[in-house]
């Protein structure tokens, strides 16, 4: 009897304090887009590394998946011509980098950037004119060398993903077209 009130005492205490086993929430999915360029943001609960540092995590996701899209779009929409579509479906973000607590010194987190912490891009991609695929794939973008490549000196919240993306593009999409 003892074991048991144990037991119970234990699984409430474990209830109250978040740290039992949830309920499974239910994917979430963006559609961004820009001229040409469509990004589906799919199962964004999923995705290795979207930590917001600072304000509310759904500001912040909705703030990653726009400037992303509206970086590719930038550079594809002056590629693509008319009826050209490219259509992304992102299936995995870790984004450069790893949020680390500051144990008080500060209200909000931080995000580290080092070597041990490289940008990550997963998606599968289609590129059309007038409806028939002219090129599809998926892609595991990585750049385990990112800290070590030289970059102009801004302040773009997202350098490390954006150039995944546009190298990308430059490489993959722009020979096709």
């Amino acid at each position: 009897m003892k074991h048991l009130l144990m037991l119970v005492l234990f699984t409430a205490t474990l209830t109250v304090t978040g740290c039992a086993q949830q309920a499974p929430t239910e994917p979430q999915n963006f559609l961004t887009n820009d001229g040409n360029v469509n990004i589906l943001w799919q199962n964004t609960n999923d995705y290795t590394d979207i930590e917001a540092t600072i304000g509310v995590q759904s500001k912040f996701e909705q703030y990653l998946f726009t400037q992303l899209t509206q970086e590719l779009g930038k550079l594809a929409n002056k590629h693509l011509t008319e009826g050209q579509q490219l259509d992304l479906t992102v299936t995995n973000v870790d984004l450069a980098g790893d949020v680390q607590p500051t144990f008080g010194a500060s209200v909000d987190d931080i995000r580290v950037v080092t070597d041990l912490y490289p940008p990550k891009l997963d998606f599968e991609y289609t590129l059309s004119q007038n409806g028939k695929v002219i090129a599809s794939g998926t892609e595991k973008l990585r750049n385990m060398s990112y800290l070590s490549d030289l970059q102009p000196l801004n302040n773009d919240t997202f350098r490390y993903e954006q150039k995944l993306l546009t190298e990308w593009f430059k490489k993959t999409i722009k020979p096709l077209l």
